[in-house]
């Protein structure tokens, strides 16, 4: 639903932009003169197939090539041009500003644009070279590429998609994994959790990032040499990185078990109390979230989800540690 509904934005928006300025074209090479179209990524729980109730859209702007806009013959005399980077800026700043649009039943999505190149600083619309030069020439962090684990060519013209997954690949595996990494993953997750409350089940101790986190340090590590582990989904990139040797039986039974609960009870958290993650406090609101998940009462779901929690958190302590340890042996040695 929320691709059909951006793609349905997106379309509008770029017929009203053409007619104001014009056809976005290619200036140089081969292709000049020739459409440069657009493409929008879609990362997180969207690119992962995993949007929850009020989840909002990471999303990534992209168009083919630099180059000027052009009016058909049937053009008014006097209409203006502008350049691709400034349309195709204008169009990711109304889809935008149509999707968090306020209205009479509240707003379609908020929009996440944090996770393009160079974050905020950088431009809302990015063409696929320089997009995958930023990642090529090392600008782009652990992080970003951490983040690109997770996407995947959401709205694009069919015979391009082949080629921008590529790109998109490439950016986020096409780096020697060091064991240095594992430290900075978790470093980033000791940060996530600073601000949040024990029992937030997502970005607290032991939340479903310690899992996502996990399922990304394997495939940073492996997904170069081994593109079949590149999924999107966790729980399928779990299943795949157990059927390829990357993670144990127990260690996959058990994460795919954790995973699932933590995002039940996040979704009925969410609606009940939108945006929450937080297991409530107050007995009756507790009691209520018990209920909707077939639980005999609070204390009962209370008891099972920080079971979970504190599993997870030691278990994502072992996988991070015996990444890290091959750092410590190459030092001592």
């Amino acid at each position: 639903i929320a691709e059909t509904c951006v793609a349905a934005i997106a379309k509008a928006e770029y017929e009203k932009l053409v007619a104001k300025w014009g056809e976005p074209t290619v200036a140089g090479g081969p292709r000049t003169g020739e459409r440069s179209r657009p493409a929008i990524l879609a990362l997180g729980k969207l690119g992962g197939h995993e949007l929850n109730y009020h989840s909002d859209l990471d999303l990534v702007f992209l168009y083919e090539a630099d180059g000027p806009t052009f009016h058909g013959p049937r053009a008014r005399r006097n209409a203006t041009t502008t350049t691709n980077q400034h349309f195709y800026s204008e169009l990711g700043q109304r889809i935008v500003k149509i999707c968090t649009r306020l209205g009479p039943y509240g707003k379609l999505y908020e929009v996440d644009l944090r996770l393009r190149p160079t974050g905020k600083s950088g431009a809302l619309a990015t063409t696929f070279d320089e997009f995958a030069r930023y990642f090529a020439e090392g600008a782009g962090q652990l992080w970003e590429r951490q983040a690109l684990t997770k996407a995947r060519v959401a709205i694009a013209p069919q015979d391009i998609v082949e080629t921008l997954s590529e790109i998109v690949a490439r950016a986020a595996y096409d780096h020697p994994w060091q064991s240095a990494n594992a430290e900075a993953i978790r470093d980033m997750r000791r940060r996530m959790e600073e601000n949040a409350p024990a029992n937030n089940i997502k970005r607290g101790p032991g939340g479903i990032v310690d899992i996502e986190f996990i399922v990304q340090m394997l495939q940073l590590k492996h997904g170069r040499q081994n593109a079949a582990i590149r999924s999107p989904n966790t729980l399928a990139a779990l299943s795949l990185l157990h059927q390829h040797g990357y993670l144990n039986s127990e260690d996959y039974e058990y994460f795919t078990t954790s995973y699932r609960l933590l995002r039940t009870v996040e979704s009925r958290l969410r609606l009940m109390q939108a945006p929450t993650r937080v297991l409530p406090d107050d007995p009756i609101e507790l009691t209520k979230l018990a209920g909707a998940l077939g639980y005999a009462d609070g204390a009962e779901l209370q008891a099972e989800c920080r079971r979970y929690l504190r599993r997870n958190r030691e278990r994502f302590d072992v996988l991070i540690a015996a990444e890290a340890q091959t750092l410590s042996e190459f030092v001592a040695g």
